[in-house]
């Protein structure tokens, strides 16, 4: 890393690993087409990019998932950022969403991983991609609902972006919505297509840029 530049650790679910539905059992993106490589090399005098998404990844409630949260700080560290975006599976896996519920859960990951990461490390809180299913989503498995449940999701998904923009400021804490950036989907509405993880390198930019201009 240059002398001067800045680090960020994107800890996420599988729009930051780049997964691809179209894929056979489920695949990835190439490397260059995924957002955290565009951003790397879109930011490559000022940033690193480190980033750990997993498909499926919900917000951690077991002894394991912890302790390899703080297995991948230690591994990373120093940081300067520590960036989240998680929620979405929290919404999608259940037959009962709750965007509150899940915003609290984030309340007990901010705490955990300042703790953990110290106060050197700032902590941004992305809110995900909005929720918008297609008639193909409800076959695939990570979404648990019929038909019926399109507009709960999206609702509850809303609610969220709105909770974690209130939990960023009661936690004071940086934040962005990406919620609210036009993204294209691959067929499910629920995964970034490659034009996606462009659009979404290109926002993210900014608000790295931003951060390094504080």
């Amino acid at each position: 890393m240059l002398p001067g530049m800045k680090k960020v650790l994107f800890y996420g679910d599988s729009n930051t690993y780049g997964y691809d539905p179209a894929g056979f059992m489920g695949g990835r993106y190439p490397r260059s087409e995924r957002w955290t490589t565009i951003l790397q090399e879109s930011l490559a005098d000022t940033w690193e990019i480190a980033s750990d998404g997993m498909p499926g990844r919900a917000l951690p409630t077991t002894v394991y998932e912890w302790d390899y949260i703080r297995s991948v700080i230690r591994q990373e560290t120093p940081l300067d950022v520590f960036a989240v975006m998680l929620g979405t599976n929290d919404l999608l896996s259940t037959l009962r969403p709750d965007a509150a519920k899940t915003a609290a859960k984030m309340n007990d990951f901010v705490s955990f991983v300042r703790d953990q990461a110290g106060e050197n490390t700032r902590f941004l809180l992305i809110a995900p991609p909005r929720i918008a299913l297609t008639e193909q989503s409800f076959s695939e498995p990570y979404v648990s609902g019929g038909r019926d449940y399109a507009v709960i999701y999206r609702e509850e998904g809303e609610k969220l972006a709105e909770y974690y923009e209130e939990l960023a400021g009661y936690r004071q804490t940086l934040f962005a919505d990406a919620s609210k950036w036009e993204l294209g989907f691959a067929f499910d509405g629920v995964h970034l297509s490659e034009q996606g993880h462009a659009r979404f390198a290109a926002e993210m930019a900014e608000v790295l840029n931003k951060i390094g201009e504080e």
